[in-house]
């Protein structure tokens, strides 16, 4: 749920260039001229900021880049195919992997069997023997795999973008027709008792000299007028505080769907005090959205239950987890929970688990039979 394992994958790609160990060692064997020595570096120097480059880009939707990623492994092959001998080839390998990096799966396929026919060159013109050939398989092989586990990845990385995309357009959508709402419930609430206010408080000033009785009466219609104004007023901010923890999980439930992601709840609801069915149900939309932007998971479980010190409400998933510093949302839920004497527990083995604690507030016992409502 945290940032931290995002910007492990992020960077996983930089692990694979330990590789360059090969090219490396093959140059390392044999004395060579200042200018070999100079041109052999500033290849490989290059191929690291362009290898960086091409997976940075790719996650912005440039997929031209593994084009750019496989000619320019081609070229550094090229190039130090003499001066480090077979440890070259590891730059086939990359050439497979990068052009691997990109939707286009026909691309992907030719670009990296291109790849490993060139690896194979040398053995069909001699300057290999069939005691090479075993390790040019497996690297010829390893090339083809790389650029479809690359593909792959690719692609999920572009499925979850769009899923993430289509969040918050969602979140979008919803705050707009909220705002709309709340606007046109203010204005039906509002404006004609406004109206009539004003109306009424004009005609007591006009009254107030030749008639101080009917102006009286006037004011203290004006004063029933907005009593009951504000009674509405505060029970729509009531409405808008939360539609309860079933919605919270109905709107849950077409999150995940959307994200491939699978909702399981755990038993019926209890009955819960307003005040924690608020703070679960915030706290609920705020452990999905973390969900279907970082956690990666297949499954989420949602479990209320109702004990003689409270209620516990438990949600975990089976993502990648962690146990990195808290966003500022749990932070603030948290924050929410303790305000009414609860308490929020996270635990990020094995996926994510946060499970929050409520009391008993207001002197409410605890139902005896919880009303079996499923999401």
């Amino acid at each position: 749920m945290s940032s931290m394992p995002r910007r492990f994958w992020e960077l996983f790609p930089l692990f694979w260039l330990m590789f360059l160990a090969y090219p490396v060692s093959g140059f390392v064997q044999r004395a060579h001229p200042p200018g070999e020595t100079a041109l052999f570096w500033a290849v490989l120097a290059g191929f690291v900021v362009l290898y960086v480059l091409v997976f940075r880009r790719g996650r912005e939707g440039r997929e031209y880049w593994s084009l750019i990623g496989w000619v320019g492994a081609l070229l550094a092959y090229g190039v130090t195919f003499r001066l480090s001998d077979g440890g070259a080839s590891a730059f086939l390998v990359y050439a497979g992997a990068l052009v691997g990096y990109q939707s286009r799966a026909y691309v992907a396929l030719w670009g990296s069997l291109l790849a490993a026919l060139v690896m194979a060159l040398p053995l069909w013109s001699g300057q290999y023997g069939l005691d090479d050939l075993p390790w040019i398989v497996v690297n010829m092989v390893f090339t083809l795999v790389t650029a479809y586990a690359n593909h792959a990845g690719f692609l999920r990385h572009v499925a979850q973008a769009r899923v993430a995309q289509l969040q918050r357009e969602q979140e979008r959508l919803a705050a707009e027709a909220e705002r709309e709402r709340i606007a046109r419930d203010l204005h039906d609430l509002l404006g004609h008792t406004l109206s009539v206010i004003v109306l009424k408080s004009e005609l007591a000033s006009r009254l107030a000299e030749r008639a101080p009785a009917q102006a009286a009466a006037e004011i203290r219609e004006v004063e029933r007028i907005s009593r009951e104004a504000l009674h509405e007023v505060r029970a729509a901010v009531r409405g808008y505080q939360g539609s309860g923890l079933t919605a919270e999980l109905a709107r849950a439930k077409v999150a995940l769907d959307t994200a491939g992601v699978a909702l399981r709840v755990g038993g019926p609801l209890p009955e819960l005090p307003r005040e924690v069915e608020a703070t679960a149900a915030m706290l609920l939309r705020e452990a999905v959205t973390n969900v279907v932007r970082h956690a990666r998971a297949h499954e989420v479980q949602v479990k209320v239950e109702a004990g003689p010190r409270g209620y516990v409400l438990e949600i975990r998933d089976d993502g990648v987890g962690g146990q990195a510093p808290e966003g500022s949302g749990l932070t603030g839920m948290r924050e929410r929970v303790r305000a009414i004497g609860g308490t929020l527990e996270r635990d990020g083995r094995g996926g994510t688990r946060l499970r929050a604690q409520f009391p008993v507030l207001a002197g409410r016992p605890v139902p005896a039979a919880p009303a079996a409502v499923r999401a």
